[in-house]
């Protein structure tokens, strides 16, 4: 039975594609062979241009969830598709929880008024006692606490001053695309494990000493300037993670 394919309007267009195959291969929408249609066919099928599934295409490979191949064509990985969470595919943590399984809410959203100490100057390149902005945020999954997180960031960066704080409980990229008109493009994560302190320990519902995922990040806009710094702490047994190697 040929796939039911869903036409695409003209509003962010790549991304509602993206959506769509995703949707689709995950579906089953394309068969036993895991094969997906020829561009041209994708393309009219979809109702969109053949360079904008091209485009959805590259990006679909260089994230591991198609092969393609000449002679063969486009092969759906499935393996890869149907991981659940992926360190070199992150979304945001909302997203994120609910790929793992869970049910995801916000316990809590706190900004806080603060200067640049030097390590948060030296990831931002600032001059020591700037103001920054530190945003405090606590995720749940089934009520669970599963990720803790504070982002720090210039308060010079905001070029729309005026903002409410509940801006800040969607994702972190949004206020800076909506607010700073900034596009994080990449963030480079050191990854280590630390032992919980007792401040830690009360946040996450675990005992002081048990062990915490850390990850410590900074974000790069398009002119790879660091723009946002965060520490990111995740507690054991939510979520496992998976890292696509390609040996290509």
């Amino acid at each position: 039975m040929p796939a039911a394919f869903t036409k695409i309007d003209n509003q962010p267009l790549s991304g509602k594609v993206k959506n769509v195959l995703l949707k689709m291969m995950k579906d089953g929408a394309f068969g036993r062979s895991g094969r997906l249609p020829s561009e041209d066919k994708l393309a009219e099928n979809l109702g969109v241009s053949r360079t904008v599934i091209r485009d959805v295409l590259a990006s679909f490979e260089q994230k591991g969830f198609i092969l393609r191949r000449r002679g063969i064509g486009t092969i759906i990985n499935y393996h890869v598709l149907n991981l659940r969470t992926r360190f070199d595919l992150e979304p945001e943590f909302l997203d994120l929880i609910t790929e793992g399984g869970y049910t995801p809410r916000t316990a809590f959203v706190h900004l806080h008024h603060r200067k640049a100490d030097k390590e948060i100057s030296d990831k931002l390149r600032l001059k020591v006692g700037e103001d920054i902005y530190a945003v405090e945020r606590l995720i749940l999954a089934d009520e669970i606490p599963a990720i803790y997180c504070i982002d720090y960031f210039s308060k010079d960066i905001i070029l729309e001053k005026e903002f409410d704080e509940e801006e800040l409980k969607a994702p972190i990229f949004e206020f800076f695309s909506q607010r700073c008109y900034r596009l994080i493009v990449h963030d480079i994560t050191t990854i280590d494990p630390i032992s919980a302190d007792k401040k830690l320990a009360g946040i996450m519902e675990i005992k002081p000493g048990d062990p915490v995922l850390h990850l410590d990040k900074v974000g790069y806009d398009i002119e790879q300037k660091p723009v946002l710094c965060s520490h990111d702490y995740r507690r054991p047994g939510i979520l496992n993670y998976t890292l696509l190697r390609s040996t290509l």
